[in-house]
């Protein structure tokens, strides 16, 4: 017994000393972090960042500061809700900011690895898609060179809502926005429309995309309490593996269909799936594989579409909702365009008030509000505060973009205040990142302001537009949904009338 006590009289201050250590070191972490609210224990502030986390994050920062750290579930994720701060992630500290984390949902697409929207900026398949997205992909000359293609897309929208004029249909803006903004990027992409706008296969085709652009966003507990993600328990893997799965087996076909076509001897489309398949000669099918062409083209396909129908319909729904604008904007097109005839993207660069308007609907109505999440391939300081490896880092740009101290009277729809501004949209200035900034800035940003201005153009110029049943432009329905991607809640539906 005596031999018992000694050794515990001996093991006291050892095990003391190294309570104090280990004390220390946990507050000193703790303090190295920006600050934020405690949260409960597992589940952190998930249940009060709810089902508007924008928001939420928003009110927050008022409390902790424009830099803070929220517990999401287990996991410590640093939030940055000012222009500043912004500057700090995804410009003077990209590089250490330039990775992603890797969601569920992601990782059971079994590419994730391959793909320019997730893998690690600093991974070698990364830096080569980024490369041929800027230097082939998204330049003025070859965006240049496919807009005819994208001009007969739009003659066929023009078809389409004139069938719906002449029965005095009322058209849901969102699924034409989207069957548009489709043929758009399916003729760019590879030169051909997947589907006619009210075939039964573009209805099915449509779904895909939704559900799997929904199940992407959609928040997954497991995501956040990592002894979770063996077990999938809201099924999101499950479900969303399904999906990846018929949309790689519709690629694969639209690939290895041209792949047959350019044995042949066929005349070359010259579009991106051409470009992207020179590469794969040129440099060796192991350095760009067809894998990695399928993942590209869905990274695209899918973002593209889902970025320009949200903001369509919010655009829409703005002008419809604020009669004035909207008969500005009129103005302006009958100024510049002949009655009847159709917008085309050269007309463009003579509509700033068309071009106010898109940049204004992306303020106010960010279809990415918090951005695509990044993560820390290194620890980094920012602002005081130690930010360690491998941390989720969320950029708020809806609570930027509504900031009082940059925007006045932020919640209103004001186009006239991108006139004879310096503010564009490249990420230069952290006031306004409605596509990111830094290295990971959407690859794509100038062909979805293209799609997004020469569909409203023509929304507007060719076409009056009435809301049915009896409605009032201030009956017009402005609430968006939950969730991390803001989507109109309810769908707008407008019938088409002659043109004033």
């Amino acid at each position: 017994m005596e031999i018992y006590g000694s050794t515990f009289l001996l093991c006291t201050p050892i095990i003391l000393l190294c309570t104090h250590f280990l004390l220390r070191t946990l507050k000193s972490n703790k303090k190295r972090l920006p600050p934020g609210p405690t949260g409960l224990p597992i589940l952190g502030s998930l249940l009060s960042i709810g089902n508007r986390p924008q928001e939420s994050l928003a009110k927050l920062a008022q409390t902790y500061g424009p830099l803070m750290t929220v517990k999401f579930g287990m996991l410590n994720v640093v939030i940055a809700s000012s222009a500043d701060m912004a500057k700090e992630i995804l410009q003077k500290n990209d590089q250490a900011f330039i990775g992603r984390p890797s969601p569920e949902a992601v990782i059971a697409g079994k590419h994730h690895d391959m793909s320019l929207l997730w893998s690690s900026g600093q991974s070698p398949t990364w830096k080569k898609l980024r490369k041929i997205c800027n230097s082939q992909l998204f330049t003025i000359q070859r965006l240049d060179t496919l807009q005819e293609l994208r001009h007969l897309m739009m003659q066929k929208m023009i078809v389409r809502v004139d069938e719906a004029q002449e029965t005095r249909e009322p058209l849901n803006l969102e699924g034409l926005a989207f069957g548009t903004s489709m043929n758009f990027l399916s003729n760019t992409l590879f030169s051909g429309d997947l589907y006619d706008m009210k075939s039964d296969s573009m209805r099915e085709l449509r779904e895909l995309i939704c559900e799997l652009v929904d199940l992407a966003i959609k928040p997954n507990i497991a995501d956040y309490v990592p002894f979770l993600r063996p077990f999938d328990p809201q099924g999101v893997k499950r479900d969303i593996s399904v999906l990846y799965d018929r949309t790689h087996i519709l690629l694969n076909d639209i690939i290895e269909q041209r792949i047959k076509q350019r044995a042949s001897g066929t005349e070359r489309c010259g579009d991106f799936l051409d470009v992207l398949l020179d590469g794969s000669e040129e440099n060796g099918a192991e350095n760009l594989t067809h894998t990695n062409i399928m993942i590209l083209l869905m990274d695209l396909f899918v973002a593209g579409t889902h970025t320009t129908t949200n903001t369509m319909e919010w655009a829409m729904a703005e002008l419809l909702h604020n009669p004035p604008i909207l008969a500005k904007l009129k103005q302006e097109l009958s100024n510049n365009i002949p009655p009847r005839k159709i917008v085309q993207e050269q007309d463009i660069p003579q509509l700033p008030y068309l071009d106010a308007i898109i940049k204004e609907v992306m303020r106010l109505h960010p279809v990415a509000p918090l951005l695509i999440p990044h993560q820390t391939e290194q620890e980094v300081e920012i602002n005081g505060y130690t930010i360690p490896k491998h941390t989720q880092v969320f950029v708020n740009v809806w609570s930027i973009l509504r900031d009082s101290a940059y925007w006045d009277d932020p919640t209103s729809f004001k186009p006239e205040r991108f006139l004879n501004s310096d503010i564009d949209i490249r990420g230069r200035d952290c006031r306004y990142i409605p596509f990111g900034a830094g290295r990971r800035i959407c690859p794509g940003m100038n062909l979805a302001m293209r799609m997004m201005s020469v569909m409203l153009a023509n929304l507007v110029h060719n076409f009056g537009w009435e809301l049915p049943n009896g409605l009032k432009p201030e009956d017009v329905d402005m609430t968006d949904g939950f969730g991390i991607a803001l989507k109109k809640l309810e769908p707008l539906v407008a019938i088409p009338v002659y043109a004033d």
